[in-house]
């Protein structure tokens, strides 16, 4: 059934509160609280810089160092490089700490569901801006006191949420429902509509063309109801059901005991079903695609790749293997899946999150490692060059994947190698090299010349030694904030060639006689630590200094 919910608790209502005045609107006993006052004060900074990839290691169970702790890496290089933008923690309400649990993206937009453990009814949703990835802002903070959100959709100016709640008059014994909202310049408006479900709680949505299409848990439906009206066209009845996604025109739900059931979009016709790991209860879990297959996040099973036209098992990618007693080995599950940029990544949770390389097909997946960030990760998800990762309580993770963004020819770039060695590369004094693409590095020491074409992410130091030139045409981005002192040195008698954008986490030190070049028009940098000149140094050519730090 569907029911327009009154004017007065419409988002538009609130649509000027500010922290001074929530406590009359809690008085009011209204149903969604909101705060807009483009807000950083939730977004940290602390931590952002280049992220390292490192070996998920076996460890000795006599070893007192965690397995995934900074002092314990095996770092390898890597052909994704990428960096932590931003941190957004948790919002609270009343003492009670919201769980991130699931995102979704429209262009600058970031959307972010949350809910709390237990039987309490209580959730939120976060729209986060990232149009500037250098100054992310919270826009608008929703606290929904009566109502569990499990996932958010965006589609067509218009947001779908699924999930649970014990307000609106509904059904005690079924509380399961879908909201849409919609949207204008990004932001929630007053049109506000929400759809029963049956079951105890809304698990996914997603919606296409073809209509609004729901999940909902034990003794649940598959449900797809009009894309304009919100009236219901279909419903299966389906047991335990996780997860929903679409591809080439067909829907796939997924169940957590019965295992994955494929329909056609436009009537929930069955095409096909197969069986995949049983999950634990209550579980939250997520599909993806890749190349006509569909991989399931399977738990302690890891992850399920499916053939979707056999449903045969294409292949698999077990769990790292723990042996560190500090490590709750029951936390140590598969819980999300995402794939972007021919890489799939792996949220573990207590194992952290892994990454692996798709790029020579489903049948020969090669492991990349595990992204050196702190805390557990209980979702992930990917869009475009961005990826979000869940972490419970701890809030939210922002990384970019670093894409070239200079097509300039000044910096000779024709038939570059990839590199594949280690991940701390040296230019020795007579032989100087050129490689090109996408590559992630602990750190580069440059004795000589050296060019680098595509995207570039160096974790820790960087040095171009004296008689070292280094030719960089496309987007470079070095060290983090919280060890600044992994810096970026340019020594006497050496030269950094920049055409495209530069990014510096760390400090920049400019020794006496070095010489910074922007090629061509159009160049960047950004530095956030300091830069340091210890002399007479030489800084020309054309480009923008994002902080006025040169």
């Amino acid at each position: 059934m569907k029911r327009i919910i009154p004017t007065i608790m419409l988002f538009l209502t609130f649509i000027s509160c500010s922290t001074d005045n929530v406590n009359d609107i809690e008085t009011q006993e209204k149903e969604i609280i909101l705060n807009i006052s483009n807000s950083t004060k939730r977004i940290d900074n602390t931590n952002i810089g280049v992220i390292s990839i490192k070996e998920a290691p076996s460890i000795n169970p006599n070893e007192k160092t965690p397995s995934f702790s900074k002092t314990n890496s095996d770092d390898i290089a890597s052909d994704i490089p990428l960096t932590l933008i931003a941190e957004v923690s948790a919002p609270t309400y009343k003492g009670n700490t919201l769980r991130a649990t699931h995102v979704d993206v429209d262009n600058n937009y970031v959307y972010v569901s949350y809910n709390v453990e237990g039987s309490k009814y209580l959730g939120g949703i976060d729209v986060i801006n990232i149009s500037d990835p250098t100054k992310p802002v919270v826009e608008l903070e929703a606290i929904l006191p009566n109502t569990d959100v499990s996932s958010v959709k965006y589609f067509k100016e218009k947001l779908y949420l699924a999930g649970a709640s014990s307000s609106y008059d509904i059904d005690e014994s079924n509380p399961a429902i879908l909201m849409s909202v919609e949207l204008s310049n990004g932001l929630p408006t007053e049109n506000f509509n929400l759809i029963d479900l049956s079951s105890y709680v809304a698990t996914d949505v997603f919606a296409s063309d073809k209509g609004i299409f729901s999940v909902s848990g034990d003794n649940g439906d598959l449900s797809k109801f009009n894309l304009y009206s919100n009236e219901l066209e279909y419903k299966v009845p389906l047991e335990d059901l996780r997860a929903i996604g679409g591809y080439k025109n067909q829907i796939f739900a997924l169940s957590g005991t019965n295992g994955l059931f494929i329909y056609n979009e436009n009537n929930l016709k069955l095409i096909n079903t197969f069986s995949t790991s049983n999950n634990i209860a209550e579980s939250k879990r997520t599909i993806d695609f890749f190349d006509n297959n569909v991989l399931v996040a399977e738990g302690k099973d890891g992850l399920g790749i499916y053939n979707i036209s056999s449903g045969n098992k294409s292949s698999s990618i077990s769990l790292p293997e723990i042996k560190d007693s500090n490590i709750d080995l029951n936390e140590v599950v598969t819980n999300s899946v995402t794939v972007t940029n021919n890489h799939v990544f792996m949220a573990n949770g207590a194992a952290g999150l892994a990454v692996h390389d798709l790029e020579n097909g489903i049948h020969d997946i090669t492991k990349t490692g595990t992204l050196d960030i702190d805390g557990s990760t209980n979702y992930v998800k990917s869009t475009d060059d961005y990826i979000f990762v869940a972490s419970g309580d701890g809030g939210l993770k922002i990384i970019k994947i670093i894409e070239s963004d200079n097509n300039g020819t000044s910096i000779s770039c024709t038939d570059l190698p990839t590199y594949k060695g280690s991940s701390w590369l040296n230019i020795n004094s007579n032989d100087p090299k050129s490689y090109g693409g996408s590559l992630s590095l602990n750190g580069l020491n440059i004795n000589d010349d050296f060019t680098f074409c595509g995207s570039l992410a160096i974790s820790k130091g960087l040095n171009i030694n004296s008689g070292g030139n280094f030719y960089m045409s496309g987007s470079l981005a070095q060290g983090s904030v919280y060890n600044k002192w992994n810096s970026f040195n340019i020594n006497n008698k050496a030269t950094l060639f920049i055409e495209g954008s530069l990014v510096v986490y760390g400090n920049m030190i400019l020794n006496d006689g070095a010489t910074i070049e922007f090629v061509g028009s159009g160049s960047s940098i950004t530095v956030y630590g300091d830069v340091i000149k210890n002399g007479t140094v030489t800084i020309k050519g054309d480009y923008t200094d994002t902080f006025n730090k040169l």
